[in-house]
């Protein structure tokens, strides 16, 4: 069963609430599910799959501020200017630069086109 985005992000800020909760010293489950406002079984459901998540599950990935973005378009402009960046025929290695940067083929192709 397929479960909404919504649902997920949902489900998500419960567990987040709820490590902080135990990292605060309430962890019976019914205090738990009285504070979040959910039922036992959910909470008990929540701990069990707490389990098995990493703490990089626990977090949300930020956006990257538009500082950054003109930063990451300076360097791959930099790297254009670069003979390196080039194969032997001439022609742009892309796939060099999205590793190098850890980006996007897509936001390579939009500063070669000048977006």
């Amino acid at each position: 069963m397929k479960i909404s985005y919504h649902r997920r992000k949902k489900i998500k800020i419960r567990r987040i609430a709820i490590k902080e909760l135990l990292s605060n010293g309430i962890d019976d489950p019914k205090e738990l599910a009285k504070e979040l406002k959910v039922t036992v079984p959910t909470i008990k459901r929540d701990l069990e799959a707490m389990k098995t998540m990493s703490d990089e599950d626990f977090t949300f990935q930020k956006r990257q501020t538009s500082q950054e973005i003109l930063d990451k378009k300076d360097e791959i402009l930099r790297m254009l200017d670069d003979e390196e960046y080039y194969t032997d025929n001439g022609d742009i290695n892309i796939s060099k630069i999205m590793q190098e940067l850890k980006t996007s083929r897509s936001t390579v192709i939009s500063v070669l086109n000048g977006e």
